[in-house]
């Protein structure tokens, strides 16, 4: 999966995230602990891939640019922090509602390491701008633009002072929340489609083709949906380019019945053997 799914996964969340923070749906640590694994093995594989780089650039070898390389890596950082923090806002505003601690620690902890990861890609960028600038331009101007859309998506969220936790500019939050207020019915659902199709339109913006880790990516986007309720996305609609993750919340949610039921015989099998 692209990281530029991801992202688009985001802004989807963002307009339907009452679905989550309202809802009443179980597995919410099984779920949360998923999205938490995959996370932390793809930020594993950003700072090797990094470090990696870092030394190539340090040492030149002639015939050999690492940024064709680089430039996948840091881009996938780049775009999937929108999915990242609106996630972490989303299950942070759940939990507030819920007066519970059931599923932000994990997605905390996701988030302060992609922040980490895009800090060392940014200070990697800022070292080479000299001797790769147009390449390190187009990677800022992603950023920038991504940074914004981060901020226009946190403010689709239903709590103000929560969102602006996870924000950029937190006036541009508020403004953006304000005007979500104001829309009623449906003008804010057309309103919010708007601004995702206008999203999805950007991201293919200087969009690099393969991406860094689609394998963490897949399973990052499953254990999200996990979350929501099928019915949820076939009532409102999900763009199509997310529904190529389906397939694997429908194995997500196979895997979790499995490890229920794996779970529950060992569990018979053990007071089984105490009686006997």
């Amino acid at each position: 999966m692209h990281a530029s799914r991801l992202a688009e996964l985001g802004s989807w969340i963002a307009a339907n995230s009452g679905a989550l923070i309202y809802g009443a749906k179980d597995q919410h640590l099984l779920v949360a602990s998923s999205y938490w694994m995959a996370s932390k093995h793809r930020a594993q594989r950003w700072i090797t891939s990094i470090k990696m780089f870092e030394k190539d650039i340090q040492d030149p070898q002639p015939n050999h640019d690492p940024w064709a390389s680089l430039e996948i890596v840091i881009q996938e950082v780049i775009q999937t922090e929108l999915l990242t923090r609106v996630w972490s806002a989303a299950v942070l505003s759940h939990d507030w509602y819920r007066r519970s601690d059931e599923l932000y620690g994990l997605a905390h902890s996701v988030h302060l390491s992609h922040t980490e990861v895009k800090n060392r890609a940014l200070r990697l960028m800022l070292e080479c701008q000299d001797q790769h600038a147009e390449t390190v331009e187009r990677l800022n101007a992603m950023r920038l633009r991504m940074e914004r859309w981060t901020d226009v998506f946190l403010g689709q969220l239903p709590f103000k002072d929560i969102a602006i936790q996870f924000a950029f500019d937190a006036k541009r939050v508020a403004d953006f929340h304000t005007e979500r207020q104001e829309a009623l019915g449906e003008e804010m659902e057309t309103r919010q489609r708007v601004f995702q199709a206008s999203f999805a339109s950007d991201l293919l913006r200087n969009q690099t083709r393969f991406p860094a880790n689609p394998d963490f990516n897949k399973e990052i986007a499953a254990g999200v949906l996990a979350c929501f309720p099928t019915d949820r996305f076939d009532s409102l609609g999900l763009p199509k380019s997310i529904k190529l993750a389906w397939p694997e919340k429908a194995h997500h949610d196979t895997q979790m019945l499995v490890d229920h039921l794996v779970a529950f015989e060992h569990q018979a099998e053990t007071g089984f053997s105490q009686t006997s």
